[in-house]
């Protein structure tokens, strides 16, 4: 519906006509209800011209006048505008207004002249008023109120809205509305100029051009009839009928273009530019100025030309770089072609680090924290020299079972002599440093090629002519920080991960085999008979709120503005940080030692990003060291050229670090010498061979019994309490009071796990116990078995020899204790989208952002020559909550010419792709679509009808992919590439690089909507704790619990404006559905608890078109029945989802038969670790009463 000129009006029914009036008018709003989704008013001023118009959605109220747009509680607003689902931008020479909300579509455009238009959805058809009609579908029968036909001006005195403090005549003056015969041939001539082949009735248009000729001040002008000849333009173009370029300069003229923009009557308002040069969308086109065909407008560098897309500058960071600028930064080089980054990656070692106690990153950036007690090997690798091994032991700092850190590091390795082997180990710990015969070594210490020395106060280093070198902080938290040469790609094994390059595969466990939890993966790997790790169920913060607010107010300097920590912000992101550092602090007992220890981790990567966050630690109450002595605290520090011993003796002290480390230091030109004092060159001793030296932390033997000095007192390891201890046989019992053969007792009995990790056992000291006899080892259920009984484990569970289990990407067999696995000819990988903008990526990358706008999901296409992309999904976000949380309201996947939609629970498909097969397959609670496009790749979608969405995808081709579902390629480093091929160091900048619509506004923050609402934070948190809870046990080994507990949290909190337990349920689906996926069924919901109504199938048939339920009640047929799965424990041969199904339970739906068929059975192990009864989940059997089986409406 539009108005234009002086006051001619097109309603929405396409009916014409003229009113004259300066009052304030309704436009058009939706009738009789207390609170219309929209209500929009105008008023004209005395010259006929537009002076206002308002527009009312819901709470948004924006005002237009005097060329100025104001929204209600935000002011005077600049263009393009993004907020609360409102879009405000230009649109060639018009201005318009997009509103996409949950429930509502609406757009309005003006020109700030004469012209208004509304556009509408059909589903408020018979119930709009106001000027533009009342929307039946008949034209004539606009102005019928009460039964009887209204004058115009009669009509739109009903419309009239006065302003508060006004009350304004409405001029009861008809005005003549007969035309002059003598202008109908110029006006038929006018219009055909326009547009010849228009379908839009030029009648009425000819009837408004008579009436402007004679109106006009200078009548029979050409130029009086602008504004009819504009609105018939719009209109045909609005219709998709070819415009011509019909304005000269002096006929209908709108101005000069700017820059090297040219006019075009018909030209697309998806303005291409170089943030987006594959922009498209469907939208009509449109008068105004557009760039030339082959350029796009650079809206980089401001000044809005049009370039060609070679000519594209790149952003980083928020600087601007030209084309053809490289930008070199750790481990890659990238070169800015055509508004891309091209990037190679160099070779860069591989770093692994131990910190905070209980964190750790492996080699390929995955990073997990578990709390356990016991040596683990950290690296093994057939790269390193003499069997080489490094180990880290972890031990309790405190009362709680998760209070464990790391106390120490040893390197170990074996050497050949001609006449025996005898072992290297190497122990650095908090306040020693050891070798094999538990010899307290001074440092700096030599052996072979491998040297150990103090780098700064606070930092020890172990350097290696072998390509690895270990760098030790001692205080204030011990941490530890592995570097590898590139030559250990792909070579490694233990707690670092394999350094293959694929996050996916880190967590590969002694019996080569990939875990699903870091606890079960770090048990893998215990270099002794230790008691598993464990997870810490419980957020450490939420026993105390104290606690809490303490932790995050000292932590929250990482993410703050202003502080010596911000200028690190576009490098690396601080929020894992911030985590890590708030865990840390409420975890341990300690906590500054711990929150500093976080703050340092995030000053380190820092400085690998070669930026050196000088006096971070002066920010923060309790991080400063102080330095002994004359000596000086720096940032940038080495002990090469500072210590006495480096002048002597550089081949031991000078081996520098590449990322810097920060301690006490000697000011420049003067040395340290053996009292540790700094002095200058001539004062400093010269070193000569090795001197033993004797400190306190030395073990004696008194009368049998080992006393070790701990804290100024002897702490003696006594006779055990029970030497008589009963052992069955084949075990016997070994007891430390006995002198021993093996002087480590119990310590190292044999174990199957141990055999699986392949490495001598490393004690720390000896232990009485059971011990099988030789040959035998201890399997999980503590009885002895020869070694090609071993079991293998996996996810908790145990399988004997020649059991077989199928990952997803794999066939494993079980041999001698370890895992043989072979690759299945196809691999799939699955994105996730659901609740409030949570994603996880192919990759396995997971993040949360509140955008408000369409991005892409996932492409092909993507590599620098940009090739055609095969398929596109686009989900398009809207606000959903008051705190400002967005959520997907509708999927869009372009598949070439064949478009599907979902929105509002269905789907519409328009257009073809002969080369594309696809089949849907509908379900109460999910729509799935089977899309095969052969030679590249076969995916499944599922849509839950709501807001959560999943695209498994498996691919023919190495092809790379993009999007917010990142670029598959297994690596999660690299997860957040942008749309310029850079790797953004935050999930935002990825973010909106991915806007399809470059006008869309860009999101800065990421709401946290439990923080402002403290009351619903409660309730989430005890309803989602389902997801912890007995419920899903059988799955907690599987999938990692937190992310989904912590979404559903999110999500229950942000849901506010009605719907709350729908997004809790959503939430819970998801983690069921990863359980799913692992083949864990979980019969979680109940009648009380998220249920689903499936009998309703039972009572209600399709009539008609198939959408539409009428109830029939048939008594003999309840065949409808929930299930959580499909075939539990069996093999089917679709992707398992719940749903309402109508088959048996020992029964699936195929889909090619259209029938119920029999689930094929495999056998699954029962054997587990937690005790002797099975705990595989079985799904709850549902006896069906139904005698017989319905087969022609078989999934709704």
């Amino acid at each position: 519906c539009s108005t234009w000129g002086g006051g001619h009006f097109s309603t929405f029914d396409k009916y014409q006509y003229d009113f004259i009036g300066t009052c304030n008018y309704i436009f058009a709003t939706v009738c009789d209800e207390t609170n219309p989704d929209f209500n929009i008013q105008f008023r004209r001023g005395l010259d006929k011209k537009i002076v206002r118009i308002i527009i009312e959605l819901g709470p948004s109220v924006v005002i237009v006048e005097k060329g100025s747009i104001s929204v209600r509680s935000v002011g005077v607003i600049k263009l393009p505008y993004t907020s609360n689902g409102i879009q405000i931008a230009p649109y060639g020479r018009n201005i318009r207004l997009v509103a996409k909300l949950m429930e509502l579509e609406l757009v309005v455009m003006w020109n700030n002249d004469d012209y208004l238009m509304v556009l509408t959805e059909k589903k408020y058809m018979g119930k709009t008023c106001g000027m533009c009609g009342n929307y039946d579908g008949y034209e004539l029968n606009e102005f019928v109120s009460e039964g009887k036909l209204l004058d115009t001006y009669k009509f739109a005195a009903l419309q009239k809205m006065d302003d508060p403090s006004e009350i304004c005549l409405s001029e009861e003056i008809p005005i003549s509305t007969i035309p002059h015969k003598t202008y109908a041939m110029i006006c038929s001539q006018l219009l055909n100029l326009v547009s010849p082949t228009c379908s839009v009735p030029k009648d009425g248009f000819v009837v408004r051009c008579q009436l402007d000729m004679q109106d006009c001040s200078e009548p029979g002008q050409n130029n009086c009839t602008c504004s009819t000849l504009s609105e018939y333009s719009r209109q045909c173009a609005m219709s998709h009928q070819m415009v011509f370029n019909w304005r000269t300069e002096n006929f209908c003229s709108v101005g000069k273009c700017s820059a090297n923009q040219i006019y075009e009557e018909c030209g697309s308002p998806c303005i291409k530019t170089c943030s987006n040069p594959e922009y498209s969308c469907s939208s009509h086109c449109t008068y105004g100025c557009f760039c030339p065909e082959g350029t796009v407008l650079d809206d980089i560098s401001k000044n809005r030309t049009c370039v060609h897309i070679k000519q594209c500058p790149c952003t980083l960071n928020g600087n601007i770089y030209a084309p053809g600028e490289t930008m070199n930064a750790a481990c890659r080089t990238c070169k800015c072609t055509m508004g891309q980054w091209n990037c190679k990656d160099l070779p860069c070692p591989g770093r692994c680090s131990l910190e905070g106690g209980s964190f750790v990153t492996t080699f390929d950036s995955r990073s997990y924290r578990f709390h356990g007690v016991c040596t683990y090997v950290l690296m093994k690798s057939s790269s390193l020299p003499h069997n080489g091994t490094l180990m880290a032991v972890y031990e309790k700092s405190g009362y709680s079972h998760s209070e464990t850190s790391l106390s120490a590091v040893i390197y170990l390795s074996t050497k050949a002599s001609i006449s025996s082997t005898c072992s290297d180990k190497i122990v650095i710990s908090q306040n020693e440093f050891l070798t094999d015969d538990d010899e307290l070594k001074r440092l700096p210490y030599r052996s072979g090629d491998i040297t150990i020395f103090r780098q700064s106060s606070i930092y020890i280093q172990m350097y290696t002519t072998f390509g690895l070198e270990l760098l030790v902080q001692t205080s204030p938290v011990f941490q530890a920080y592995v570097k590898v040469g590139s030559q250990f790609k792909g070579k490694t094994l233990g707690l670092c991960g394999n350094y293959n390059g694929d996050t996916t595969d880190d967590f590969m466990t002694s019996m080569d085999i990939t875990e699903g939890t870091a606890s079960l993966f770090v048990d893998s790997w215990r270099a002794g008979n230790c008691h598993p790790a464990l997870e810490r169920d419980t957020d450490p913060c939420a026993l105390s709120q104290l606690n809490k607010i303490s932790a995050e107010t000292h932590c929250s300097i990482l993410t703050k503005k202003g502080t010596v920590f911000e200028k690190c912000h576009a490098v690396v992101n601080p929020i894992p940080f911030y985590k890590r550092c708030v865990y840390q602090a409420c975890n341990y007992e300690e906590t500054f030692p711990y929150i500093c220890s976080a703050l340092g981790s995030y000053a380190r990567t820092c400085s690998s990003m070669g930026l050196i966050l000088e006096n971070w630690r002066n920010s923060m109450d309790n991080c400063t060291i102080s330095c002994t002595g004359n000596q000086t605290f720096s940032y940038n520090t080495q002990a090469c050229d500072r210590t006495c011993l480096s002048l002597s003796n550089p081949a031991l002290e000078c081996h520098p670090t590449d990322i810097p480390i920060e301690g006490c230091h000697c000011p420049k030109g003067t040395y340290l010498n053996h009292k540790n004092e700094c002095v200058r060159k001539f004062l400093c001793p010269c070193y000569l061979e090795d001197r033993k030296y004797i400190l306190p932390d030395q073990s004696i033997v008194t009368g049998g019994i080992t006393c070790y000095c701990v804290n100024g007192r002897l702490s003696c390891t006594g006779k055990p309490q029970n030497p008589a201890e009963s052992c069955r046989a084949p075990k016997k019992y070994v007891s430390c009071s006995d002198s021993l053969e093996n002087k480590y007792g119990a310590a190292c009995s044999p174990t199957c796990q141990m055999l699986a990790t392949g490495i001598e056992c490393i004690p720390t000291k000896c232990e009485s116990g059971c011990v099988c006899a030789d040959g035998l080892y201890e399997n999980l259920d503590s009885r002895c078995v020869p070694a090609e009984e071993c079991p293998c484990e996996y996810g908790g569970l145990a399988y004997g020899k020649g059991e077989q289990i199928q990952t997803e990407c794999e066939i494993c067999t079980c041999t001698k204790g370890k895992w043989k696995c072979v690759q299945k000819s196809k691999c799939s990988s699955t994105c996730n989208l659901y609740g409030e903008g949570h994603i996880t990526t192919f990759d396995g990358q997971r993040f949360v952002f509140d955008g408000n706008c369409e991005y892409i999901l996932a492409m092909d296409g993507c590599s620098v020559n940009r090739p055609v992309s095969s398929f596109k999904i686009v989900t398009e976000n809207v606000i959903c909550g008051k705190s400002g949380v967005t959520c997907s309201r509708s999927i869009s996947i372009y598949l070439g010419n064949l478009t599907f939609i979902l929105r509002d629970e269905t789907f519409t498909i328009s257009g073809e792709n002969p080369g594309v097969q696809y089949n849907v397959k509908k379900n109460a609670l999910h729509l799935m679509f089977d899309i095969v496009i052969p030679g590249k790749y076969n995916m499944t979608l599922i849509w839950n009808k709501h807001m959560n969405f999943f695209i498994k995808i498996s691919r023919e081709t190495q092809e790379t992919m993009c999007g917010l579902c990142g670029n598959y390629n297994g690596n999660m480093k690299d997860d957040f590439e942008t749309r310029s091929k850079y790797v953004a160091s935050n999930e935002l900048e990825f973010v909106n690089s991915w806007k399809e619509d470059p006008l869309c506004g860009d999101v800065y923050f990421v709401v946290d909507p439990c923080s402002k609402n403290p009351y619903r934070k409660a309730w989430a948190e005890k309803t989602c704790s389902i997801i912890n809870s007995q419920v899903f046990s059988a799955c907690h080994n599987k999938v990692n619990r937190m992310p989904y507990y912590e979404a559903c949290v999110r999500d229950s909190c942000g849901c506010d404006i009605g719907g709350d337990c729908e997004c809790m349920c959503d939430a819970i689906a998801v983690y069921a559905l990863a359980c799913l996926d692992k083949g864990i069924c979980i019969d979680w919901r109940t009648p009380e608890f998220c249920p689903v109504y499936c009998e309703y199938y039972n009572s209600h048939k399709t009539t008609g078109s198939g959408e539409v339920y009428s109830y029939g009640y048939n008594n003999n047929n309840c065949t409808w029945h929930y299930r959580p799965c499909n075939c539990p424990n069996q093999n089917y041969k679709y992707v398992n989802i719940e749903g309402c199904y109508n088959c048996s339970h020992d029964e699936y739906f195929d889909y090619e038969k259209e029938s119920c068929m029999p689930c094929v059975t495999t056998v699954q192990p029962k054997v587990t670790r937690s005790s002797n009864t099975s705990t595989i989940p079985t799904v709850p059997s549902i006896s069906s009463s139904a005698s017989t089986i319905e087969t022609t409406n078989p999934t709704i």
